[in-house]
């Protein structure tokens, strides 16, 4: 989570054009949407919540796949 408010530090300090919104953040492609995934599934695993693991699995597949999507349609 550290590294999704560095995100959005990044972000606020910018532009704040759609480019710097989909930029990537130490090799993690679509930052902002790729990181809270990410935490929702480690929080998962630590707690050995198998509900929360698939939960943030299909979070990840639409919130991510819209996001490369669209970072995509603006390149």
């Amino acid at each position: 989570m550290v590294l999704y408010e560095l995100n959005w530090l990044r972000y606020f300090k910018s532009e704040k054009t759609v480019k710097d919104f989909y930029r990537s953040l130490l090799g993690i492609p679509v930052a902002g949407a790729t990181l809270p995934v990410i935490a929702f599934l480690l929080l998962g695993v630590y707690g050995k919540n198998l509900l929360l693991i698939i939960a943030a699995l299909i979070l990840g597949i639409g919130h991510i796949g819209i996001h490369l999507n669209h970072k995509k349609e603006i390149s």
